[in-house]
């Protein structure tokens, strides 16, 4: 067979590492040296030298570590969005099981501290599958295998959340309330704090703890707990306050009475198992 009839190899994907503790990136760059596909074009201990690296080599995915001082990863994200093409982003984390749970629910990628080979292999395999045939035409992240499906999250569990260069994570008993606006959502927190994201309230709907939230309406899902009071506020409609919350959400009155309905049987049922 002559030379010019070889199949021509595919093109490596070309990955940084991101991860303040040079340990951690040591024992990342010995596991992928397993994978010859997987070429590492340079390391960076912080956000704004791996935002100055991806600038410089456009990498094809980023191993990003989370808990870094200064910035932590996510402050990266939005910084992406201003690159083309986007880079796919991998998190690798030390986080607990609550806080996996988050990125499950948001379909995005992580490897666990430490890195183990065989699940490192499955997102390789993805990488391959997803950038191989359009090597650079990634998108912001790539998604878990489908036999890690993310399940209904618990109240304790962690949620990731993002607006614009914010992102936090709260547990999932700290939202107040989920207010559909178009394609965005509006995330009600304490102490004031409203954030906007772009994730259809369905699906905030399906990831939730069921026993925390109630849909009073196609527009709105509010925690049972967070409900500070109702008040009348005329005859078509009620003001909904909620726990660390001066401005009122207005529910009508069907929404008000299928709200009050839901807190006072989840109270009866409290109060029969008190006396069981």
């Amino acid at each position: 067979m002559s030379r010019n009839s070889e199949q021509p190899k595919p093109p490596r994907l070309r990955a940084i590492l991101v991860d303040d503790e040079s340990p951690s990136r040591i024992h990342l760059a010995k596991r992928l040296k397993a994978h010859p596909e997987v070429e590492i074009v340079g390391e960076a201990e912080d956000v704004s030298s791996a935002f100055d690296l991806v600038s410089s080599e456009r990498p094809d995915v980023i191993f990003l570590d989370i808990q870094m001082p200064k910035e932590n990863g996510f402050a990266l994200l939005p910084k992406l969005e201003t690159v083309e093409p986007q880079p796919a982003v991998v998190f690798v984390t030390a986080f607990d099981e609550y806080a996996i749970r988050a990125f499950e629910a948001n379909a995005l990628d992580y490897l666990t501290k430490p890195v183990g080979a065989d699940r490192l292999a499955k997102t390789i395999l993805r990488l391959n599958k997803q950038l191989g045939p359009a090597k650079g035409a990634a998108s912001e992240t790539i998604s878990p295998p489908p036999t890690e499906t993310a399940k209904r999250l618990e109240p304790e569990d962690l949620v990731l959340l993002r607006e614009r260069s914010l992102s936090m994570m709260v547990k999932a008993r700290e939202i107040a309330a989920i207010e559909s606006q178009g394609d965005y959502t509006r995330i009600f927190l304490s102490e004031e704090k409203i954030l906007m994201m772009k994730q259809p309230l369905s699906l905030w709907e399906s990831q939730l703890p069921a026993d925390l939230f109630t849909k009073v309406s196609r527009s709105l899902l509010v925690n049972r707990k967070s409900v500070a009071k109702m008040e009348r506020k005329n005859l078509l409609s009620w003001d909904l306050y909620l726990e660390g919350t001066k401005a009122p959400i207005t529910l009508s009155n069907l929404e008000s009475k299928r709200l009050r309905q839901v807190i006072s049987l989840a109270k009866a049922t409290i109060n029969h198992a008190k006396m069981a």
